[in-house]
């Protein structure tokens, strides 16, 4: 501090006035992650509200999520996750976001009835480069909150989280899936 007239201590210049336009710190935007692509939502619609898929893909392309591939509604369970899953949709060392259309069928014992319940999946491989998935990690949230009516989100880093039982078995109590309708599930 400096001493100013009459000897008094004046207060810092920094503290009295702003600092000029180009010598004030760039500070990063207060949103993070890529904008999305519209056509991201008009086919999540065609799997939540219309049936007509059962499931769909999403990644980060040119700084924009995109849609990535889908799947008909024609086959069901194991076999539609596996095609889901597969390396062609869900490559090693990449990020993906996918939404998949899940066929319950509930047996309490009196009744059996089916249900179905959306399941977003976040593949984030291990191998992945750095930048990807802090890219992939950033956006999620924003896209996620954009999909309504998903059940249960999932969260697999490498091709044994991605196996059908290991997702049935980690969110069967978030999905309500009773002991023995989940038996029959990763048995089909």
């Amino acid at each position: 501090m400096s001493r100013g007239h009459g000897g008094r201590l004046a207060a810092p210049r920094c503290l009295t006035r702003p600092a000029p336009p180009h010598v004030r710190p760039r500070l990063p935007p207060q949103s993070s992650g890529v904008p999305i692509d519209p056509v991201c939502f008009q086919h999540y619609n065609e799997l939540q509200l219309q049936h007509k898929l059962r499931w769909i893909v999403f990644g980060v392309q040119d700084n924009c999520i995109k849609f990535f591939a889908s799947g008909d509604a024609s086959k069901k369970g194991r076999e539609a996750w596996n095609e889901f899953t597969g390396t062609g949709n869900m490559p090693d060392a990449e990020c993906k976001y996918g939404v998949f259309d899940l066929d319950i069928s509930i047996d309490d014992g009196v009744h059996e009835r089916e249900n179905s319940k959306i399941v977003f999946v976040n593949w984030a491989d291990d191998n992945a480069k750095i930048k990807t998935k802090m890219v992939h990690a950033s956006s999620k949230d924003a896209f996620r909150k954009g999909l309504s009516g998903v059940a249960v989100d999932y969260q697999a880093a490498d091709r044994d989280e991605l196996k059908y039982e290991n997702m049935l078995e980690m969110k069967a109590s978030e999905l309500k899936i009773p002991k023995g309708s989940l038996e029959k599930m990763m048995s089909s």
